[in-house]
């Protein structure tokens, strides 16, 4: 297995940033902060939680911490995309986490906090790290909240930053990610096979208003989106249906950070690259406002949208889609009747 730096573009855009970074005497790199203040930057300013529970006698939560912690593109990571909490799992402070108090079982050394007893589930090794996201104010609670025991290299986190970060977690569990990942950034057989997608380009794809021979197949991406690059990479390229796909849809790879002119139905659409709209107008358009990273859009012969599905799609949910609107059958009834007659089958 040969290692693919994934984090490659955010060390290029964060070099500068990083060299100037000085580890702690733990030789950590992240600035941890208090469960309280990290709650309350979530409500102004919504991000994700990493929450990291580790012991004064924790032995691999201090190697987490050198080792893990102390990478630059790990701890930038971290740094710039969640507010990362430290939390002492048998620490005396009483703490009030969703407008609960939790205080600590005893005043005895080494008894667990039972914050610490709530969040772990009773499950208490050192270290876990605790996942948290997609925060409602009017539920006032976590859309994610997932749990990683045991100590986490780099290999190990790289997966589960991400899949917090780009909401994977609407369409994909995190095994299935974290297989899909691995085989996009980390699998030397895997990096060797060639792209089975004959790509068309959005310039290209929209060049001609007359109608198309079949439907098409429109990909949302960045360079820089993690997710978008594990889903082009295996999603599209699976075996058990990249034939059919070839037979039914024409595919296109639209990078939203495009800035040629495009026209579509009539509108002359570019990329204004403004901080209110930094990406293609079309690629907003065609996503009927619910853009997100990735997306893929599923448009008829005349190039018209049938649908428009956000977030990364692994393979297994992929199969699925492409049949529905492949073979028609989003005609006839719902997603949600042509997946329960799957399931029954």
């Amino acid at each position: 297995m040969k290692k693919v730096l994934s984090f490659f573009f955010l060390l290029c855009i964060y070099s500068s940033v990083i060299s100037a970074q000085v580890p702690d005497a733990e030789g950590n790199l992240v600035k941890w902060m208090s469960w309280s203040e990290a709650f309350e930057k979530v409500k102004e300013n919504p991000k994700p939680i990493l929450m990291d529970f580790y012991t004064d006698w924790c032995g691999w939560c201090k190697v987490m911490m050198k080792n893990t912690y102390g990478n630059p593109g790990i701890a930038q990571y971290v740094n710039t995309y969640f507010y990362p909490v430290k939390f002492n799992a048998e620490g005396k402070d009483t703490v009030e986490y969703l407008g609960k108090k939790y205080l600590p079982t005893s005043k005895e050394p080494r008894t667990p906090h039972e914050l610490a007893v709530h969040l772990l589930q009773g499950k208490l090794m050192y270290p876990t790290t605790l996942f948290l996201g997609g925060y409602d104010k009017e539920k006032n609670e976590f859309k994610l909240n997932m749990l990683a025991s045991g100590y986490l290299d780099q290999a190990k986190i790289e997966p589960i930053l991400v899949y917090t970060v780009e909401n994977v977690y609407r369409n994909s569990s995190m095994d299935d990610f974290r297989d899909e990942y691995t085989k996009a950034f980390y699998d030397s057989v895997f990096a060797k096979r060639k792209d089975s997608v004959n790509w068309v380009t959005a310039k290209s794809a929209f060049a001609s208003s007359l109608p198309k021979k079949k439907k098409t197949l429109l990909y949302l991406n960045t360079d820089w989106c993690n997710a978008c690059k594990v889903m082009k990479k295996t999603s599209f390229n699976d075996s058990l249906y990249a034939d059919y796909v070839k037979e039914k849809f024409e595919l296109v790879n639209f990078n939203v950070d495009l800035t040629d002119t495009i026209f579509y139905k009539g509108q002359a659409l570019t990329n204004l690259k403004s901080p209110q709209a930094p990406f293609h107008q079309l690629a907003l358009l065609l996503s009927r406002n619910g853009f997100a990273l990735p997306t893929m859009v599923i448009l008829d012969e005349y190039m018209d949208v049938i649908d428009a599905i956000p977030a990364y799609i692994p393979p297994r949910f992929m199969n699925n889609i492409v049949h529905y609107y492949g073979d028609g059958i989003n005609k006839l009834k719902s997603w949600q009747a042509y997946m329960d007659e799957k399931s029954k089958k």
